[in-house]
């Protein structure tokens, strides 16, 4: 870019394609449905935390790329999910977010027909009917949903040709997700969901960058100011996945005290570390308290955020106290942080979806420093890949030569 050159969110930026984003990724329809059939319709999306299921018979209902979906924990204590869909004539079975099922016993209210948690079908209403066709409840059954567990993370995915999750996440993620998930026995102890006036990317995009770190005053003066902080580095992986190196967090800066009583497994004092999944899954472990971020996209405009706060199952009152007050001390609806990211990716969308900012800019080199827009470039090269378009311009043709930004 030449020196007397101006820009406007409207223009072109005269950088690498790499290094700036055509902002109709976030607001063209056709983008979001090529989103639901080619990224999350074909990888591992986590859906909750064992421990939401601790009994049998407990299930939760939840979409994936629109797909009505149950999981639930089975007589055999097995975990499995199933399409929240009758096999009889496609209505919807379960219609709670989450419950307990009563004698292992699903029923569709339309026309009865009855299901167990192995997803076979245990009863056809007036079955007489059916003589003549020869119809039997052990000729149908739900549609299962691959299942896979790992550390007491639970996910599911839609398409039968996707690699195990194991080798989804690549091994290095496998290893950042031992500490603290595979090195404690944690459970969930805060739920909450929002509903956000924003593309379901911007959120995500909050998860894998430290610049936006300046929005926050707590950051600023718990993070940012310590003074080897800039020595932290973000990692690319395999599949878009990214790590941010665990660095100490001056909390005392705001007088919110130490975090150093109760520290996890593997975790530093007043420790910090982040893996985030692609496509929109964030862990976020302060020391003490485990953070999960995931995402459900509705439309182009309206995502569905759900917030997990995780601490260990064998706490004491008192250390459970601990835990839900530094939790909330950041995170929760009332935190520091979480209404602030919100504002500002609504804000961000206000604009966008008007036309009034036609490119954002991603260029931050910083040897992949806190600040460094390498993980945006990463995220977006998996995206690209994944859904076939440049998220420079989803105009210009397909294949094409794609630089990778990833770490060699």
């Amino acid at each position: 870019m030449q020196p007397e050159e101006r820009l406007s969110g409207q223009d072109r930026p005269g950088l690498p394609s790499t290094h700036y984003l055509d902002n109709r990724i976030y607001t063209d329809p056709a983008i979001f449905k090529r989103e639901r059939e080619s990224i999350f319709a074909k990888i591992w999306k986590f859906v909750c935390h064992e421990t939401e299921l601790s009994d049998r018979g407990d299930f939760r209902t939840l979409t994936v790329a629109e797909r009505p979906l149950i999981v639930v924990r089975g007589q055999d204590d097995q975990i499995r999910t199933f399409f929240n869909v009758c096999v009889h004539r496609g209505a919807r079975l379960l219609r709670e977010p989450a419950g307990t099922l009563v004698d292992d016993h699903i029923q569709c209210f339309y026309h009865l027909w009855s299901y167990n948690s192995r997803g076979q079908c245990t009863g056809i209403a007036q079955p007489k009917g059916y003589q003549a066709s020869g119809l039997q409840p052990d000729q149908v059954h739900l549609r299962e949903v691959r299942t896979e567990t790992l550390f007491g993370l639970v996910f599911v995915c839609l398409d039968e040709e996707t690699e195990p999750l194991e080798d989804f996440l690549g091994p290095d993620i496998v290893e950042s997700l031992r500490v603290p998930f595979g090195s404690a026995d944690l459970e969930v102890f805060h739920f909450h969901r929002a509903e956000m006036t924003t593309n379901w990317k911007m959120f995500s995009e909050t998860n894998q960058e430290g610049y936006h770190e300046l929005l926050h005053v707590m950051n600023r003066k718990t993070s940012l100011a310590q003074k080897d902080y800039r020595e932290r580095r973000w990692n690319s992986h395999h599949n878009g996945h990214l790590t941010f190196d665990q660095a100490v967090i001056g909390y005392q800066n705001l007088n919110l005290g130490s975090r150093e009583a109760g520290t996890l497994p593997g975790m530093l004092p007043n420790g910090h570390v982040v893996v985030d999944l692609f496509p929109d899954v964030m862990l976020n472990c302060r020391s003490t308290v485990v953070r999960i971020d995931s995402l459900t996209p509705l439309e182009p405009g309206k995502t569905m955020l759900e917030c997990r706060g995780l601490g260990r199952k064998t706490d004491t009152p008192e250390e459970r106290a601990q835990r839900i007050r530094q939790h909330n001390q950041v995170w929760g609806p009332s935190g520091r942080n979480l209404p602030e990211d919100i504002w500002a990716v609504e804000t961000q969308w206000q604009n966008i979806v008007t036309g009034a900012s036609r490119y954002s800019i991603i260029a931050r080199e910083e040897d992949w420093g806190p600040m460094d827009d390498a993980t945006l470039r990463s995220f977006y090269d998996a995206w690209g890949r994944r859904i076939g378009c440049h998220a420079h311009d989803i105009d210009a043709p397909w294949p094409a030569e794609v630089p990778s930004d990833s770490q060699p």
